[in-house]
């Protein structure tokens, strides 16, 4: 992540207001320094004598991407909604909303949280071979969805259209992009459509998901709480949306700086099988979400190879490894 500073919010800035009477309205003449958190609108203001830290996030009012700006400005209310479920304390927290102003293009102010996220852990694992410490907090981390998993859950079963469409999309993203031919689209639609009919799908109970989990979007504390950000892509879906997200950027973070498609399966065992051990019966929970992983995690990685930030060749590879994990979770009983 980017930490670009900008120099101080100036006083006829609307902004200035808000932060002045919604973070700091204690401190007389508080000043905010702007760092420049990504390369999408995300800024980190800091009140110069509290050392108060906030997060603001913006869209662009006259942006034409509907969707994209809905989603933007739905996190507000979706760090809300999972905060009344009990996540606004110890152990398992998310993200405390502060404010948000739609006239200024302003969809969030949430507080900064301190701590390392995990992809911190995972590269100290793949370079310092700190393997247990990533194990650890992989722990923690399956504890915290599994928590929000169990809370949220609907009697009825997941709504595989989204899916769908979903998967479609992200393959006719990699087709354009010309990570995969046309013979390739067709084949992947086809392992989709094998994997959508089978009941094992079908059955799942829909959820609610965090909808984001990667590795930058989940923050450790000194005092032990695992603290969930970024939370504009929350939807109702099954739970292996998140778990296998979790086990498809394992994958890739060791493949991507080690060359090795096999180093991440310890990671991801003990992942699957830390959140499995919070169910009534461990097995048969791990069983289901075992047999489950495959597809959702092929959708994972298929979503990685969408980044052009990454080397064209190992986005082909990584589409190449999804294929093979949807053609091996076919064989799986």
């Amino acid at each position: 992540m980017s930490n670009h500073y900008l120099g101080k919010v100036d006083y006829s800035d609307p902004l200035y207001e808000i932060l002045y009477s919604r973070v700091c309205p204690d401190i007389k003449d508080p000043l905010f320094h702007v760092k420049r958190m990504s390369l999408h609108s995300v800024y980190k203001y800091t009140e110069e004598k509290s050392k108060i830290a906030v997060i603001g996030k913006f869209f662009k009012i006259n942006d034409t991407k509907q969707e994209q700006i809905l989603r933007i400005k739905g996190e507000y209310d979706n760090l809300e909604k999972i905060r009344g479920y009990g996540f606004d304390a110890s152990p398992n927290y998310v993200v405390r909303p502060i404010t948000r102003d739609e006239r200024i293009g302003l969809a969030l102010i949430e507080e900064f949280i301190y701590g390392r996220d995990l992809d911190y852990y995972l590269k100290r694992a793949i370079y310092e071979g700190k393997s247990t410490l990533l194990m650890e907090r992989l722990s923690r981390l399956a504890s915290f969805l599994y928590v929000l998993h169990e809370k949220t859950e609907m009697a009825y079963n997941v709504e595989l259209d989204f899916v769908s469409a979903y998967f479609q999309k992200v393959i006719n993203k990699l087709y354009i992009q010309g990570i995969l031919s046309d013979c390739d689209r067709k084949e992947y639609l086809k392992l989709k459509d094998k994997w959508l009919n089978r009941t094992l799908l079908q059955n799942a109970k829909s959820v609610i998901v965090h909808g984001d989990a990667t590795p930058t979007n989940f923050i450790f504390t000194q005092r032990g709480d695992v603290v969930a950000i970024d939370l504009e892509r929350m939807k109702n879906t099954d739970i292996s949306f998140d778990v296998s997200m979790v086990c498809g950027e394992l994958k890739h973070a060791f493949l991507w700086r080690t060359g090795n498609p096999y180093t991440a399966e310890p990671f991801i065992r003990h992942f699957l099988k830390s959140y499995s051990r919070h169910s009534y019966n461990r097995k048969k929970a791990f069983k289901e979400i075992t047999l489950r992983n495959p597809f959702y995690m092929a959708l994972t990685e298929l979503r990685i190879a969408r980044n052009d930030y990454l080397d064209w060749n190992y986005r082909k590879r990584l589409a190449y490894e999804a294929k093979e994990c949807l053609r091996w979770g076919l064989k799986l009983k």
